[in-house]
């Protein structure tokens, strides 16, 4: 089982979400610690209007320890917790240190610990093999970026080419980005187009609070708070990726 979505911007100003599909879409909502996307709060609720599955990120620029600019975010996602997944747009580095990879650990146990809900990191395919995320990993899922290539991707990918490398620490893709030039109809310009591996009803789990993710190939569990549990094919068999609830 598998959802296709997007993420947008203020750079798809004007696009109208009700007539594009998807499963879910993830609006930017802040950037650094000054920085709130203009255009999120309609994108987010016509996203919601229209039943899409949601989710705000923050684009990190590496300020401070990582509280900073995560507490910057949480003053401007109040209305959204709870129900959109949580995100940290990780792309100020290319070539993150160990600094770097502490300060991404801080911004996501800071919105851990005030929301009880565990965000995804995303980051580029390269970034997942730079460093060792492995202090990451263990308690936070993965939105890789990953592109063929960068020729028009005509409507959504059942199994878009991710390679088989690997992604460093994360043994477990949640979401892969394939596309940054995808097109949908309902919108004439560019969009990136995504692929979440797991149900609605894993989406809501990491939306509402206390959601992880699990390996099974091997079985390497995160329990939720409620005692529920969640299984994720992982990225070595991601011929046929999915989340499931159990």
């Amino acid at each position: 089982m598998s959802l296709n979505g997007i993420d947008v911007s203020h750079y798809q100003d004007g696009i109208n979400l009700a007539k594009i599909q998807a499963d879910f879409v993830i609006m930017k909502a802040t950037e650094g610690t000054t920085f709130v996307d203009n255009c999120c709060d309609s994108h987010y609720q016509e996203a919601k209007k229209a039943g899409k599955l949601l989710g705000v990120y923050h684009f990190a620029r590496g300020k401070g320890n990582g509280t900073e600019e995560a507490d910057f975010f949480l003053k401007n996602i109040q209305g959204y917790i709870g129900e959109s997944i949580l995100v940290l747009d990780f792309e100020y580095t290319n070539k993150p240190s160990s600094k770097d990879v502490a300060w991404g650990k801080r911004w996501l146990d800071t919105v851990y610990e005030k929301t009880g809900v565990r965000p995804l990191i995303y980051m580029s395919h390269s970034v997942t093999r730079y460093a060792d995320w492995s202090s990451v990993s263990k308690d936070y899922g993965l939105w890789v970026a990953r592109y063929a290539s960068n020729q028009i991707v005509n409507d959504y990918q059942k199994d878009p080419w991710l390679g088989n490398e690997g992604t460093g620490a994360f043994s477990i893709v949640a979401i892969h980005q394939y596309t940054s030039t995808g097109r949908l109809q309902g919108w004439t310009g560019n969009l990136d187009l995504d692929i979440a591996y797991m149900t609605k009803e894993a989406w809501g789990k990491y939306a509402k609070g206390n959601g992880t993710i699990v390996d099974v190939n091997p079985v390497k569990e995160i329990t939720l708070n409620d005692g529920e549990t969640l299984i994720a094919v992982s990225y070595t068999h991601l011929t046929l990726p999915t989340i499931r609830l159990v």
